[in-house]
């Protein structure tokens, strides 16, 4: 009787892993290979002004790379981006080794400050940098209040800020 019931017990958990793997698998196929495929087979698309894109299939978008200004924000993103990646490497790993590290009491806590910024809107999250960062915000009143400077500092709208930003965004990911 007690293998007949632990047989099942097992052939359930089979199931439910089974079931999970293939739900898992839809909504990465679904909702995040299907999107990119798409924008990429938009992107050999002919610019259209009525249809906004249309036949013939041209590799006239990517050739524009080449075009300097278009090779110049280009690089210049990629440099954003790896400067992003370190900055969120050097913050991540150790807040990574921190909660690894930290008594099992704590980790919980750690996690939930980690993923809490998923419950918020990147829009949301955004515009509460906007208000930290602007002219009249609350670094350059602060820093105004205590005198280190005698008038605000244009933070916002900078690569620096540009910067913050992106890793402020994407330091859960890391």
């Amino acid at each position: 009787g007690y293998e007949l019931m632990a047989g099942k017990s097992a052939s359930n958990k089979s199931a439910f892993r089974t079931a999970t793997l293939w739900l898992i698998w839809g909504w990465l196929l679904i909702f995040a290979l299907l999107p990119n495929v798409l924008v990429i087979a938009v992107s050999f698309l002919t610019r259209d002004t009525s249809d906004f894109i249309s036949l013939p299939a041209t590799i006239g978008s990517y050739l524009r790379l080449v075009d300097p200004l278009y090779f110049e924000v280009f690089v210049h993103s990629l440099w954003m981006a790896g400067i992003t990646t370190v900055i969120c490497l050097l913050f991540g790993y150790p807040f990574a080794w921190l909660i690894s590290r930290t008594s099992t009491r704590w980790q919980p806590l750690l996690m939930l400050l980690l993923i809490l910024p998923f419950w918020t809107n990147s829009l949301v999250r955004v515009y509460a940098l906007k208000l930290l960062l602007a002219t009249n915000g609350l670094i350059n009143k602060a820093l105004l209040a205590i005198g280190m400077i005698d008038a605000p500092v244009d933070m916002l709208y900078t690569q620096g800020a540009v910067i913050i930003g992106l890793t402020y965004l994407l330091f859960p990911f890391m």
